[in-house]
């Protein structure tokens, strides 16, 4: 059970990666679908976040092993911030300039994929 939600867990935040970051390329551009990108990338989001809590709960002493868990939740935590910000800046109407959709994107993309980095390799 605990390798199949663990499993689950990466294939579902590799689906949230790829929502949000089509999200604030959707906003950047103002493309039509952006409202169905961010639904996706909150919903991918929500699951994430409910299977990762099963996953603590079902093995709590992984939280005690290294750094490498609590480093990786904390850029669960700044990545939820910004896609709930995206999503107000979505339903808001508001804008943002290009370079700061920019430099969203890019920072996204790099905390993903140190996340599955991180969650593959546990290196510390």
């Amino acid at each position: 059970m605990y390798l199949f939600l663990y499993g689950l867990h990466l294939l579902v935040v590799f689906s949230w990666a790829i929502f949000l970051l089509q999200f604030i390329k959707s906003l950047q551009n103002n493309l039509t679908d952006r409202y169905l990108f961010g639904i996706l990338s909150v919903f991918m989001m929500l699951v994430a976040l409910g299977i990762g809590t099963k996953l603590m709960l079902l093995n709590p002493g992984v939280a005690k092993v290294g750094v490498w868990l609590h480093v990786k939740l904390s850029f669960d935590i700044l990545l939820m911030i910004e896609n709930l910000y995206l999503l107000y800046v979505l339903f808001k109407n508001k804008t943002l300039s290009s370079k700061v959709y920019e430099i969203l994107y890019w920072c996204s993309y790099g905390a993903f994929m140190l996340m599955i980095a991180l969650t593959m390799f546990r290196p510390f």
